[in-house]
């Protein structure tokens, strides 16, 4: 039996709460590795979740609350750190253009994820589902709105 193989079963023998210890030490451990690869740190803990995640090495399984916690607990991390870019002066000056801009963001994928529902035979209410969940990731759009004109 190889090296690789003794850790890989040892890995995943570990019980629940000794998986948990390592999913935060991955949390305190990775942001400061990134820093040093000139990474953001949020970018260096997705990449680290998606290897360890059960789609490359399984290390939680597939179905693992442990997993699911931490994929929970990412999703929110990325949405209160692209809360933290957000400069409030900077909204208040261009207030009119960002809720024109938040309008157009989120009534353009509702509409179209909505027109492409009914296109494939859903029902009205299952094509509006399908529309807000297209709508609800909006804040992929957060960055186009910090870049300012003399980054460019």
């Amino acid at each position: 039996m190889s090296f690789i193989t003794m850790v890989w079963e040892w890995l995943h023998s570990l019980p629940s709460l000794a998986k948990f210890a390592l999913g935060m030490a991955i949390i305190f451990g990775i942001p400061p590795l990134s820093r040093r690869a000139r990474l953001p740190a949020v970018v260096g803990l997705l990449l680290c979740g998606v290897v360890i995640g059960p789609h490359v090495l399984g290390f939680f399984g597939e179905h693992a609350p442990i997993a699911d916690f931490f994929a929970e607990l990412g999703k929110l991390l990325l949405m209160f750190f692209a809360g933290l870019e957000i400069d409030i002066a900077q909204f208040r000056r261009e207030q009119n253009k960002s809720i024109i801009f938040g309008f157009v963001t989120t009534l353009t994928p509702l509409l179209l994820g909505t027109v492409v529902g009914l296109l494939f035979g859903y029902q009205p209410v299952p094509a509006i589902v399908l529309g807000s969940l297209l709508a609800s990731h909006t804040l992929l759009a957060a960055p186009i709105i910090s870049i300012r004109p003399g980054d460019v």
